[in-house]
């Protein structure tokens, strides 16, 4: 969340595992992201992006190149 963190006692595998795959989306081994936020997609260094989230601080969450083509795939870009 953009304004408080929550500690839970699972992974973010389990996590991705109970979240709506419609709506969610792996994009780093330390990121799940809720597309519906999702702003624009920007090329990174070897491969990489960072993903724009349309909050109020317009966050970057690191894309993997190993995940970046599935999400420009569900992105449209």
């Amino acid at each position: 969340t953009a304004d408080d963190r929550h500690w839970v006692n699972f992974t973010l595998d389990q996590l991705e595992q109970r979240l709506d795959p419609e709506r969610f989306q792996r994009v780093h081994r330390s990121a799940i992201v809720n597309l519906d936020h999702a702003k624009s997609l920007h090329p990174g260094f070897a491969g990489t992006y960072h993903l724009r989230l349309d909050d109020e601080a317009r966050s970057e969450v690191p894309v993997s190149r190993a995940r970046a083509k599935d999400l420009r795939a569900r992105l449209g870009a």
